[in-house]
Protein backbone atom coordinates (compact mmCIF):
# COMPACT_ATOMS: atom_id res chain seq x y z
CA UNK A 1 0.00 0.00 0.00
CA UNK A 2 1.19 3.83 -0.88
CA UNK A 3 2.16 5.22 2.27
CA UNK A 4 3.22 9.76 2.38
CA UNK A 5 6.90 7.90 2.70
CA UNK A 6 6.49 6.49 -1.25
CA UNK A 7 5.61 10.11 -2.74
CA UNK A 8 7.35 13.37 -2.75
CA UNK A 9 6.59 16.14 -0.35
CA UNK A 10 5.33 18.66 -2.64
CA UNK A 11 2.67 16.40 -4.43
CA UNK A 12 1.26 15.33 -1.07
CA UNK A 13 0.99 18.75 0.40
CA UNK A 14 -0.57 20.53 -2.32
CA UNK A 15 -3.13 17.74 -2.79
CA UNK A 16 -3.86 18.08 0.49
CA UNK A 17 -4.09 21.47 0.55
CA UNK A 18 -7.03 21.33 -2.15
CA UNK A 19 -9.24 18.62 0.02
CA UNK A 20 -8.39 20.86 3.48
CA UNK A 21 -9.58 23.34 1.76
CA UNK A 22 -13.14 21.86 1.34
CA UNK A 23 -13.76 21.11 4.84
CA UNK A 24 -15.10 23.62 7.13
CA UNK A 25 -12.96 23.07 10.16
CA UNK A 26 -10.27 24.31 8.29
CA UNK A 27 -9.98 28.01 7.74
CA UNK A 28 -7.54 31.26 7.90
CA UNK A 29 -8.23 33.51 10.99
CA UNK A 30 -8.65 37.08 10.36
CA UNK A 31 -4.94 37.83 10.88
CA UNK A 32 -3.79 35.57 8.45
CA UNK A 33 -4.03 38.06 5.82
CA UNK A 34 -1.06 40.60 7.00
CA UNK A 35 0.59 37.74 9.12
CA UNK A 36 4.20 36.68 9.08
CA UNK A 37 5.07 32.98 9.54
CA UNK A 38 7.89 34.07 11.69
CA UNK A 39 10.39 37.30 12.64
CA UNK A 40 12.90 35.91 10.26
CA UNK A 41 10.73 36.80 7.16
CA UNK A 42 10.14 40.67 6.42
CA UNK A 43 6.91 40.20 4.30
CA UNK A 44 3.72 37.92 4.63
CA UNK A 45 3.12 35.32 1.86
CA UNK A 46 1.57 36.56 -1.02
CA UNK A 47 -0.12 32.77 -1.76
CA UNK A 48 -3.83 33.62 -0.77
CA UNK A 49 -4.06 30.08 0.17
CA UNK A 50 -1.10 29.67 2.31
CA UNK A 51 -2.68 28.85 5.45
CA UNK A 52 -4.03 25.60 3.59
CA UNK A 53 -0.73 24.81 2.30
CA UNK A 54 1.09 25.08 5.64
CA UNK A 55 -2.06 23.21 7.16
CA UNK A 56 -1.35 20.10 5.27
CA UNK A 57 2.32 20.61 5.82
CA UNK A 58 1.64 20.37 9.59
CA UNK A 59 -0.35 17.47 9.04
CA UNK A 60 2.39 15.56 6.94
CA UNK A 61 4.85 16.47 9.51
CA UNK A 62 2.58 14.73 12.42
CA UNK A 63 2.46 11.72 10.23
CA UNK A 64 6.11 11.34 10.54
CA UNK A 65 7.47 12.90 12.93
CA UNK A 66 4.75 12.66 15.88
CA UNK A 67 4.58 12.61 18.71
CA UNK A 68 5.51 16.11 18.61
CA UNK A 69 4.57 19.62 20.05
CA UNK A 70 4.21 23.45 19.13
CA UNK A 71 7.70 24.31 19.92
CA UNK A 72 9.57 21.33 18.31
CA UNK A 73 7.68 22.05 15.23
CA UNK A 74 8.47 25.93 15.28
CA UNK A 75 12.56 24.72 14.56
CA UNK A 76 10.57 22.99 11.33
CA UNK A 77 9.75 26.45 9.78
CA UNK A 78 12.41 28.42 10.99
CA UNK A 79 14.68 30.06 9.08
CA UNK A 80 17.89 32.38 8.92
CA UNK A 81 17.07 36.49 9.85
CA UNK A 82 18.52 38.96 7.84
CA UNK A 83 21.04 41.26 10.55
CA UNK A 84 22.33 43.49 8.07
CA UNK A 85 26.05 43.63 8.67
CA UNK A 86 26.16 41.06 11.28
CA UNK A 87 26.11 36.90 10.24
CA UNK A 88 22.65 35.61 9.67
CA UNK A 89 21.09 33.87 13.16
CA UNK A 90 18.57 31.51 12.97
CA UNK A 91 14.92 32.00 14.21
CA UNK A 92 11.94 29.99 14.49
CA UNK A 93 8.72 29.96 13.23
CA UNK A 94 5.97 31.56 14.74
CA UNK A 95 4.04 29.37 16.94
CA UNK A 96 0.67 30.95 16.96
CA UNK A 97 -0.18 29.72 13.56
CA UNK A 98 1.25 26.50 14.39
CA UNK A 99 -1.15 25.91 17.43
CA UNK A 100 -4.05 27.37 15.49
CA UNK A 101 -3.28 24.80 12.65
CA UNK A 102 -2.94 22.16 15.06
CA UNK A 103 -5.92 22.85 16.91
CA UNK A 104 -8.22 23.15 13.47
CA UNK A 105 -6.59 19.20 13.07
CA UNK A 106 -7.29 18.40 16.01
CA UNK A 107 -11.32 19.72 15.64
CA UNK A 108 -11.39 17.68 11.95
CA UNK A 109 -10.14 14.61 13.54
CA UNK A 110 -6.95 14.31 12.07
CA UNK A 111 -4.96 15.10 14.85
CA UNK A 112 -4.70 13.27 18.47
CA UNK A 113 -3.73 15.39 21.67
CA UNK A 114 -2.61 13.45 24.87
CA UNK A 115 0.55 13.47 27.37
CA UNK A 116 2.96 12.36 24.42
CA UNK A 117 1.90 15.53 22.46
CA UNK A 118 0.30 15.07 18.99
CA UNK A 119 0.27 12.44 16.85
CA UNK A 120 -1.84 11.84 13.58
CA UNK A 121 -5.20 10.04 14.28
CA UNK A 122 -6.08 6.38 12.25
CA UNK A 123 -8.64 8.85 10.38
CA UNK A 124 -5.45 11.30 9.16
CA UNK A 125 -3.62 8.06 8.42
CA UNK A 126 -5.80 6.68 6.06
CA UNK A 127 -6.70 10.26 4.59
CA UNK A 128 -2.99 10.63 3.89
CA UNK A 129 -2.75 7.27 2.61
CA UNK A 130 -5.31 7.74 0.17
CA UNK A 131 -4.53 10.44 -0.79
CA UNK A 132 -0.44 9.38 -1.72
CA UNK A 133 -2.08 6.54 -3.76
CA UNK A 134 -3.63 9.49 -5.49
CA UNK A 135 -1.10 11.09 -6.41
CA UNK A 136 1.10 8.07 -7.24
CA UNK A 137 -0.97 7.11 -10.15
CA UNK A 138 -1.64 11.06 -11.23
CA UNK A 139 0.56 12.94 -10.14
CA UNK A 140 -0.43 17.30 -10.18
CA UNK A 141 1.31 19.46 -12.49
CA UNK A 142 4.07 21.76 -12.30
CA UNK A 143 3.78 25.04 -11.00
CA UNK A 144 4.27 27.34 -13.10
CA UNK A 145 7.27 29.90 -13.18
CA UNK A 146 6.70 33.58 -12.23
CA UNK A 147 8.29 34.92 -15.75
CA UNK A 148 9.33 38.61 -15.60
CA UNK A 149 8.56 40.87 -18.73
CA UNK A 150 11.39 42.17 -20.61
CA UNK A 151 11.76 46.03 -20.25
CA UNK A 152 11.00 47.87 -23.67
CA UNK A 153 13.75 50.04 -25.15
CA UNK A 154 12.42 54.05 -24.06
CA UNK A 155 13.74 57.39 -25.52
CA UNK A 156 16.14 58.04 -22.62
CA UNK A 157 18.41 55.27 -24.45
CA UNK A 158 18.85 56.87 -27.84
CA UNK A 159 19.41 60.13 -26.46
CA UNK A 160 22.06 58.10 -24.59
CA UNK A 161 23.03 56.81 -27.78
CA UNK A 162 23.10 60.34 -29.88
CA UNK A 163 24.93 61.73 -26.56
CA UNK A 164 27.75 58.86 -27.09
CA UNK A 165 27.95 60.03 -30.68
CA UNK A 166 28.57 63.18 -29.87
CA UNK A 167 31.24 62.46 -27.10
CA UNK A 168 33.12 59.81 -29.76
CA UNK A 169 32.65 63.13 -32.24
CA UNK A 170 34.51 65.45 -29.73
CA UNK A 171 36.85 62.63 -28.64
CA UNK A 172 38.04 62.54 -32.21
CA UNK A 173 38.76 65.98 -32.38
CA UNK A 174 40.36 65.89 -29.47
CA UNK A 175 42.71 63.09 -30.46
CA UNK A 176 43.09 65.05 -33.94
CA UNK A 177 43.99 68.32 -32.32
CA UNK A 178 46.55 66.50 -29.52
CA UNK A 179 47.98 64.56 -32.66
CA UNK A 180 48.97 68.10 -34.40
CA UNK A 181 50.31 69.61 -31.08
CA UNK A 182 52.40 66.59 -30.62
CA UNK A 183 53.93 66.69 -33.92
CA UNK A 184 54.75 70.23 -33.71
CA UNK A 185 56.48 69.59 -30.23
CA UNK A 186 58.11 66.81 -32.09
CA UNK A 187 59.53 69.45 -34.68
CA UNK A 188 60.82 71.55 -32.63
CA UNK A 189 63.37 69.50 -30.56
CA UNK A 190 65.26 68.59 -34.07
CA UNK A 191 64.96 72.18 -35.18
CA UNK A 192 67.12 72.91 -31.48
CA UNK A 193 69.16 69.87 -31.98
CA UNK A 194 69.69 71.15 -35.55
CA UNK A 195 71.11 74.31 -34.36
CA UNK A 196 72.86 73.22 -32.14
CA UNK A 197 75.01 71.31 -34.53
CA UNK A 198 75.34 74.05 -36.69
CA UNK A 199 77.54 75.60 -33.99
CA UNK A 200 79.38 73.37 -33.01
CA UNK A 201 80.64 73.23 -36.76
CA UNK A 202 80.97 77.08 -37.26
CA UNK A 203 82.55 77.16 -34.22
CA UNK A 204 86.40 77.93 -34.52
CA UNK A 205 88.66 75.15 -34.12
Amino acid sequence: MTTVYDVPADHIIRRVAEELKKRKEIFPPAWAAFAKTGVHKEMPPEDPDWWFIRAAAVLRRVYIDGPLGVERMRSFYGGKKNRGSRPNAFRKGSGSILRKTLQQLEAAGMILHDKTGRKVSNKGMAFLDNLSQEVRITPPAPVPKRVQPAAEPGPRKAADGRKGEGKKAKGGEAKGSEGADSAKAEKKPAAKKEGKKSDKTQAPP
